[in-house]
């Protein structure tokens, strides 16, 4: 709740700043570049956290044509869980779920993007990529037996800490001056070699993200005369 009040303060800025630069209002959505920042929640399970929630922060680039565009980026997600991996005692039989300690997500996002339909002020879209997301503190407990086992454990961690896997994205964005407002939702398939993930869980990491964008100028080079 306290990053959307932080955001609606943005975005109240937002509408006051635009009676003072009306030099922004002829710069148009297509054939542009946007920078933005960006906030909301996502959706993660873990080996002890089913179906949770974690507040994020972002930033990112939009690039526009007249129909599509390419978007990118990237956002840290901050929560504290455990997930696990099954650890086996190679001169033995035994094996167990070895806990690890999980903080924090990053993400990094490449899409392409559609623009259907647009008008003067409304610009929905949706669009299709990957997303390379990662924990960004993941730590095994103890005991160990040994050394050898603190290194098997590490490399455990290491392979189940990164997941790729495709995005999806749908959303739209308003038009203010000189800023614009956009909310839009996110979806990527849960991966079983990956940390967050939980069989009893969602099958799909679920976004929900809102923003503000800055139009910088053309994306393309004018010729000149």
């Amino acid at each position: 709740m306290r990053l959307l009040r932080v955001l609606a303060t943005t975005v109240g800025c937002a509408v006051l700043i635009s009676h003072t630069s009306a030099a922004q209002g002829g710069r148009q959505f297509k054939d542009a570049w946007f920078w933005g920042l960006k906030t909301g929640v996502v959706s993660y399970s873990s080996a002890a956290t089913n179906d949770g929630g974690a507040p994020f922060l972002g930033a990112e680039w939009l690039i526009t044509r007249t129909n599509g565009g390419l978007y990118v980026s990237f956002d840290e997600s901050f929560f504290n869980t455990r997930g696990g991996f099954v650890d086996r005692d190679p001169d033995s039989t035994s094996a167990f779920l070895r806990p690890v300690d999980l903080h924090n997500l990053r993400r990094f996002t490449v899409a392409a993007m559609v623009f259907p339909y647009q008008t003067p002020k409304w610009h929905p879209y949706g669009g299709i990529g990957f997303q390379l997301s990662q924990i960004a503190s993941a730590t095994a407990l103890g005991p160990f037996a040994n050394q050898t086992r603190v290194q098997i454990a590490a490399d455990s961690v290491q392979s189940r800490k990164s997941a790729f896997s495709p995005v999806f994205i749908a959303g739209t964005q308003y038009r203010l001056n000189p800023l614009s407002v956009f909310v839009q939702g996110t979806a990527a398939p849960s991966t079983a070699n990956f940390f967050l993930w939980n069989p009893g869980g969602k099958a799909m990491q679920i976004g929900l993200e809102l923003g503000i964008r800055y139009n910088v100028g053309s994306s393309i080079d004018r010729q000149r005369p």
